[in-house]
């Protein structure tokens, strides 16, 4: 019997898309309740601070972990609520406040974001002076080494010493030149660090409302909403040939 059945409905496929065609509205009312549930349970969930500002610091050469270490940083704001920071990429620190409120999160940020940046200012610019009263003392050893050059150079060439004197004068004029060429290297070098030097910066501030996931939610909801509503609907065309199977 359950074959003869079989061999008469062929077209099962056709049968089930024709009975999903004739209860279309299910289609329509299945996914809007999910996606409206979805949204709602969401929100619920996901309720969290009206608010969130957001700042990007640009820490530029700078590299103590001190002062780039989020929870460092964070250490130092004990008083604000709801701080996070985070440091997406190399170089860059990402300040995040959030509250209810709109006013508090601004004066928040900006009081986190003034802050750390004036630190960050401040080690900057000791750094500079540092290095540039190094480099000015380099500079000052250079010139009395070049000097040392000059005048070893102008007794070897002179004529007037003898072969004991010259043999000592141009070891004296080799280590000269040797040291000269090494100090002249490391102000080189330290020229070129503060001409490429970057200085850190703030690279934006924002206040704005949090996000509700609006748009995510309801993608989520639709698809549920359709596969919901395929499973109903095949379970309930199965529930029906079962019973016309059934009572003949």
């Amino acid at each position: 019997m359950a074959g003869l059945t079989a061999e008469k409905r062929p077209f099962v496929l056709y049968e089930y898309l024709r009975f999903f065609w004739q209860r279309k509205w299910w289609f329509l009312v299945v996914p809007l309740a999910t996606i409206v549930l979805t949204v709602i349970a969401g929100r619920l969930l996901l309720q969290g601070e009206k608010y969130t500002g957001k700042a990007v610091v640009f820490t530029g050469s700078i590299d103590v972990k001190e002062l780039t270490d989020p929870k460092n940083i964070e250490a130092k704001f004990p008083d604000v609520k709801n701080l996070d920071v985070v440091v997406p990429e190399e170089q860059y620190v990402q300040i995040t406040v959030k509250g209810d409120d709109e006013q508090d999160v601004s004066r928040e940020l900006k009081l986190v974001v003034s802050e750390y940046s004036q630190e960050l200012e401040r080690h900057s610019q000791e750094r500079i002076d540092v290095t540039t009263k190094y480099l000015h003392a380099l500079e000052e050893r250079e010139r009395a080494l070049q000097q040392k050059v000059d005048y070893y150079s102008e007794q070897v060439q002179s004529g007037r010493l003898n072969p004991e004197q010259l043999d000592d004068i141009s070891d004296l004029l080799v280590e000269s030149e040797n040291n000269l060429t090494e100090v002249m290297e490391r102000v080189n070098r330290i020229r070129g660090n503060l001409v490429f030097y970057e200085k850190p910066a703030v690279l934006s501030e924002t206040v704005a409302k949090s996000k509700t996931y609006t748009g995510q939610l309801a993608a989520i909801g639709l698809v549920l909403g359709l596969f919901l509503t395929v499973v109903w609907l095949v379970l309930w065309k199965y529930i029906l040939d079962a019973r016309r199977y059934y009572s003949s």
